[in-house]
């Protein structure tokens, strides 16, 4: 009897923890998988970048000497989105949130992108995405994160224009 029950004990015990260390495990080794890609093209373009982030299947990053901003989204159907935005041609950095109204009149937050503002009226605005929740189903600090990134990115505008200034 008492072997019975630690049998069914333990199986119970491993069908409940089984899966959640299974989730986590598959949930490592894609991070892991998109850092190594991350690195590889990091390395292939021969940049520095001193504040960068990975997250989820995205990077993001700014040259040490900030004159680039270098963007990538990684994807398994196609290839990766390489985005290289000269901060010398940015005239601003603005930050777009798309709200949707749900059930029982709440707000939730649909998109969040970064929209760029080329100095040259003949280039069209870029705009990057950081979240929509077509492609993700749950938001990971994602709205702290854009802030985070508008802060650097009009810091090393600024920082451009201040350099074009005193020389």
């Amino acid at each position: 009897m008492k072997t019975s029950l630690i049998i069914i004990s333990t199986l119970l015990v491993l069908s409940v923890f089984v899966p959640f260390m299974l989730f986590i495990y598959n949930g490592v080794k894609n991070t892991v998988s998109i850092k190594k890609q991350a690195n590889a093209l990091i390395k292939s373009k021969g940049l520095v970048y001193d504040p960068q982030e990975i997250w989820r299947k995205n990077f993001i990053g700014i040259t040490n000497n900030n004159t680039i901003l270098t963007y990538i989204k990684f994807s398994s159907e196609k290839p990766s989105v390489v985005s290289d935005i000269n901060l010398n041609e940015i005239k601003q950095c603005s930050i777009i949130k798309n709200h949707n109204n749900g059930a029982n009149k709440s707000l939730f937050l649909k998109s969040l992108d970064l929209e760029f503002v080329y100095k040259s009226s003949a280039r069209p605005n870029l705009i990057i995405a950081f979240f929509n929740i077509d492609d993700d189903l749950t938001e990971d600090f994602e709205l702290q994160r854009i802030e985070k990134w508008h802060k650097l990115i009009v810091n090393a505008i600024s920082v451009q224009q201040a350099l074009k200034i005193a020389s």
